[in-house]
């Protein structure tokens, strides 16, 4: 079976540069995104360079374990549950992920929560999401290139971004972490 893996390239954004991006393609409509994050007090997760949510879309909860295998690769987990809490989920598959990856359910906590109004638009290798993102302290403009197959993604991207004058530079650390 082949590693789920995610492939993506972020980029910090002015508001103005944002919003000439959203207006320069046919995104989809915007939607709002809820992350809840977890994590061990001991931030076992953290230190591992992953990270764990729940991410809630009207009524949907999606599950996700991303853990980190090079700048821009992640192992990504993901399964839709029934479930908002936690605590309470009970499906075998993601109780066989947690116990691959050693991180003990009942010894998670939330350790932050926020929302991101995301809209998105398809190239043939990839996905340009424009997000929003909108912290209890502050918000925040990311536009990110997620690419499915195997192609030159930091030059793609850097075709995109040409015509507003920037670059991709590595500038952000992950959402969850600027959640902090």
């Amino acid at each position: 079976m082949q590693e789920p893996i995610e492939r993506e390239l972020k980029i910090l954004v002015s508001k103005d540069i944002y919003k000439n991006m959203i207006h320069s393609y046919e995104f989809t409509k915007p939607w709002k995104q809820t992350n809840t994050y977890y994590d061990t007090t001991d931030h076992f997760i953290k230190n591992q360079k992953g990270a764990l949510r729940i991410r809630t879309i009207d009524k949907k909860h999606i599950f996700t374990l991303k853990i980190r295998k090079d700048a821009i690769t992640h192992i990504e987990l993901e399964k839709e549950i029934s479930v908002s809490n936690l605590k309470d989920i009970q499906d075998p598959e993601i109780l066989n992920w947690l116990e691959e990856y050693h991180i003990d359910l009942h010894q998670l906590n939330a350790i932050t929560t926020f929302s991101t109004i995301r809209q998105t638009y398809d190239f043939e290798h990839g996905q340009l999401c424009a997000d929003q993102t909108l912290y209890p302290n502050h918000t925040d403009y990311e536009l990110e290139y997620e690419y499915f197959d195997q192609h030159d993604g930091i030059t793609f991207f850097n075709h995109i971004l040409e015509p507003f004058h920037i670059q991709y530079i590595k500038n952000c650390p992950s959402k969850i972490a600027r959640a902090f």
